[in-house]
C-alpha cells in the first residue's frame, strides 16, 4: 500500500495560493504550479489537474 499526502505553503509574499494538486487512482499524481501571481494562475493550475484527471 502507498500512503500519499500533499501540502502547499503560500509563503510570506503572496496573499493567495494558486497551486493545485490531485491524486487519482490507480497511481497518477499531479502538481500544478500557479505561476506566482500571473493572471488567473489559480484557474490554470486547476484546469491542468482536471485535464489530467479526465
Amino acid at each position: 500500500m502507498i500512503e500519499v499526502s500533499s501540502a502547499s505553503d503560500i509563503g510570506r509574499v503572496r496573499t493567495s495560493n494558486e497551486d493545485s494538486c490531485g491524486v487519482f487512482s490507480p497511481a497518477v499524481y499531479v502538481v500544478a504550479d500557479g505561476l506566482g501571481g500571473h493572471a488567473a494562475g489559480e484557474v490554470a493550475s486547476r484546469i491542468v489537474v482536471a485535464a489530467v484527471h479526465d
